[in-house]
């Protein structure tokens, strides 16, 4: 499934005016992205120039502004569009898109790293203010109040009081109630950057190496625009 589409060109061609544009759907694997380079005359990794790329409608709202993210890279634009991939075809993306929302990425990285972890994640869809997070907690025991008092118990302060403790609390994690629901992440700031360091892509995802420009007798194919 196309997750994110990329527009590069030749960046010599480009400086000439030369340049012929070219659209790659992620993911893909390494045989596809060669044909691509070939048919945009790129030499070398140095010479791909990435003009424009796009997240699918999934998740683009939930990102931010994602195009105005400085140095985008093939392989780990791809690598993006792989675990995007896996959030849709598990069932993942809503509670994916809430993690978004929360954290607004600024980065690539960053939504890679959102994309690990949701065992330490809840996500309840129908708590969206306080009242119900109050209601919630009440009801699950998260929040003492004796059986014969809660008749007289004011929720909404409830639920204020229970996101300010998880504000304040070192090991509560973080979490956010709003008109999308309720978001829970228990990861610490450290380990929630800790899947993916920014640097190092894992070797299945990546599909633009030195390899991709060794000389082969392959037949060029139009894949223009």
């Amino acid at each position: 499934m196309n997750m994110i589409q990329v527009i590069f060109c030749s960046r010599h061609l480009y400086n000439e005016k030369n340049e012929i544009d070219v659209s790659l759907e992620l993911p893909t694997d390494t045989e596809t992205v060669k044909r691509y380079m070939e048919t945009a005359g790129i030499k070398d990794k140095n010479d791909l120039l990435i003009s424009d790329y796009t997240i699918h409608e999934l998740y683009a709202g939930s990102c931010g502004e994602y195009q105005n993210w400085v140095g985008a890279d093939l392989n780990e634009l791809n690598y993006l569009a792989e675990r995007l991939e896996k959030m849709f075809n598990e069932d993942m993306f809503e509670e994916y898109c809430a993690l978004l929302r929360m954290y607004q990425p600024q980065n690539t990285a960053d939504m890679i790293n959102l994309s690990y972890g949701f065992d330490k994640v809840s996500y309840d869809p129908e708590i969206k203010n306080n009242q119900k997070l109050g209601e919630y907690v009440v009801k699950n025991n998260l929040f003492e109040v004796s059986e014969d008092m809660k008749s007289f118990v004011d929720y909404n302060k409830v639920g204020e009081l229970y996101l300010d403790t998880m504000k304040h609390s070192e090991d509560a994690g973080v979490m956010q109630v709003n008109e999308d629901g309720c978001i829970c992440d228990m990861h610490k700031e450290q380990e929630r950057h800790a899947y993916y360091d920014g640097m190092n892509i894992p070797d299945e995802y990546m599909i633009l190496t030195e390899a991709t420009f060794e000389n082969e007798e392959t037949p060029q194919q139009d894949i223009q625009n």
